[in-house]
Order: structure tokens, then C-alpha cells, then sequence
């Protein structure tokens, strides 16, 4: 277990550096918010639909179609918790505030924390069911996530089939689930292209964090909210709804771990997409990764106990 939190404690170190980089060409004045918004846009357009193929295409023959769909399962009712009880937080804050604050409470920084850590905890085989928690989760973010942030109360269902991360699931399932696999000539620049996914994320989240007045982060009551929310309830109300299934100890390890993780980048990714508040998106991003220093070996630890 000590070694499971030392783990998790490195790998949010190694995400603050990886900001920090970001934060000091932000100080310098080395990126314009035109060259942001165009990183941001490669994440969106090229490098999200590459992870998600080059994922499915990793995991052909090391997950059966059965543990597949046991981990779809338990995905999906950790994602639906996160959404739920997202939904019932910040309801008396401005239109545009609230939608960045739910949306950071509802998705995790999953790729980017809780895969590497399912990674180290669990080895490949938490590789395996966190890929498929990733797979709900983009679903998720593509339809949910998108219509909250353009403040819409249905999902624009066109748009989200016409989104990255579902086309990159529409290209990549199908061939996940016939054992399809694509010529390294293919597969190489899409691991590629997935490799720049957590350096090019963190380092927008570092630059719009040197746009935060650090003083008034640590003042925001709705912050510490958002985290005691983010990184406390969600957990532990999503362990409670998994441990009924009796699923593989591995799959509800995986989920809780990724259900547990800080706001996901893509919460100031997407603010910054559909010009929101760009600077409570970076806050609410770097507070939850702070405290999430203490809270993920917690859960980590809980994780570690079902095995």
C-alpha cells in the first residue's frame, strides 16, 4: 500500500512538471493565446481520436469480449455516478461558472493520471480496464460534456457522433472487436501522435495556470468545493455502487482509481474551445491535482485492498 501512494505521489509530480513548462513560457511570453487555442485544437482534431484507436488496437487479445463488457459496465455506472452527482452541485452559480465547475466535478483526469496509475498499481492488466473506462468516459465527454459546456439541456447527438473521441471509438472498436490489427506503418505515427497527449495537454493547463492569480485560487470557497466533491464524494459514492456488482477485484480496482483522479485537463480544454472561464477551469485543474497528492493515495490504497 506505501508503495501504491508513493507511486501515485510521483506520478502528480511528474504532471506538475510537465505544467510547470507551460506555466514558465506563459511567464515569458513565449506562447500567444492564438498558439494555445491552436494546441488545443491538434488535441482535439488529431491526437484524441489517434489515443483512442492506438488503445483498442494495444488491448486486441488481452481482453476477452466478456471482461470487456464487465468493465463497460462498471464504467459506465462510475461515469453516470461522477455525472449525477455533478449535476446536483453549484446550481446557484452564474450560467457560465457553473457549467465549468460541473463539468470539472464530472470528468476525471483519467488519461492523463488515473491510466498511469491503474498502470503502476495494477500493471497491464489495469491497463487493459482503464482503457475501457477511458472508451465510456470519452463517450461521455463527447456528448454530456460537450452539450454542458455550449450550455445546451439535450446533446447535440450529430455533433457528438461527429466528434473526435466518438469517431476515433467508431474507427477503433470495430476493429478491437475482430482482432483487426493494423500495419505498423499505421499504427506507429498513431502511438505517435498519442505519446503528445499528456505533455501537450499539460502544458496548455500550465500556460493558462500562469494566467491564474495564484492568492484568489486558494480564496475560492467554490473551489474547495468543487474538490471536496471531485476527489471525496464522487469516490466514495462510486465505490459504494461498485462493490454490489462482485466483479472482477482488477475492473472495480481500475474504475475507482480513474473515477478518483483530480478535473481532467480537458475541463480548461474545453472551456477554451467554447470560450469559457478559462482561468476557474485552470484553477479548479491545479487545485484538485494539489489535493489529490493526499486523496488518490487514500483511494489508491482502497483499491489496492479488493485485490
Amino acid at each position: 500500500m506505501l508503495n501504491d501512494a508513493l507511486t501515485v505521489f510521483r506520478q502528480v509530480l511528474e504532471l506538475f512538471l510537465m505544467a510547470s513548462a507551460g506555466y514558465l513560457a506563459g511567464k515569458k511570453g513565449l506562447f500567444s493565446e492564438t498558439g494555445v487555442k491552436d494546441i488545443t485544437t491538434i488535441l482535439f482534431y488529431i491526437v484524441t481520436p489517434a489515443l483512442i484507436v492506438a488503445s483498442m488496437q494495444d488491448n486486441i487479445g488481452k481482453v476477452t469480449m466478456g471482461n470487456f463488457a464487465e468493465a463497460g459496465l462498471l464504467s459506465a455506472v462510475g461515469m453516470a455516478v461522477s455525472i449525477l452527482l455533478s449535476g446536483c452541485f453549484f446550481r446557484k452559480e452564474e450560467p457560465g461558472r457553473r457549467r465549468v465547475l460541473q463539468f470539472a466535478c464530472a470528468y476525471s483526469n483519467c488519461g492523463f493520471v488515473g491510466l498511469p496509475l491503474a498502470q503502476a498499481v495494477l500493471g497491464s492488466e489495469g491497463v487493459m480496464y482503464a482503457s475501457v473506462f477511458i472508451s465510456v468516459y470519452n463517450l461521455a465527454v463527447w456528448t454530456h460534456g460537450l452539450s454542458l459546456m455550449r450550455g445546451q439541456k439535450r446533446p447535440e447527438w450529430k455533433c457528438a457522433v461527429l466528434s473526435p473521441g466518438v469517431i476515433g471509438l467508431a474507427a477503433g472498436f470495430p476493429l478491437f472487436a475482430a482482432s483487426l490489427r493494423l500495419p505498423e506503418l499505421v499504427l506507429v505515427p498513431l502511438r505517435g501522435f498519442s505519446d503528445l497527449n499528456t505533455p501537450l495537454a499539460m502544458i496548455v493547463i500550465g500556460y493558462y495556470v500562469s494566467r491564474v492569480r495564484l492568492r484568489s485560487l486558494f480564496r475560492s470557497r467554490e473551489l474547495y468545493a468543487l474538490a471536496a466533491v471531485r476527489l471525496l464524494a464522487i469516490p466514495a459514492v462510486c465505490l459504494a455502487a461498485l462493490l454490489p456488482f462482485h466483479a472482477d477485484r482488477a475492473v472495480t480496482a481500475s474504475v475507482l482509481i480513474l473515477a478518483a483522479a483530480p478535473s481532467g485537463a480537458n475541463t480548461t480544454l474545453f472551456t477554451a474551445q467554447f470560450g469559457g472561464d478559462v482561468e476557474l477551469s485552470s484553477g479548479a485543474v491545479t487545485l484538485t491535482t494539489m489535493f489529490s497528492l493526499v486523496t488518490l493515495p487514500l483511494f489508491t490504497g482502497l483499491a489496492g485492498l479488493l485485490l
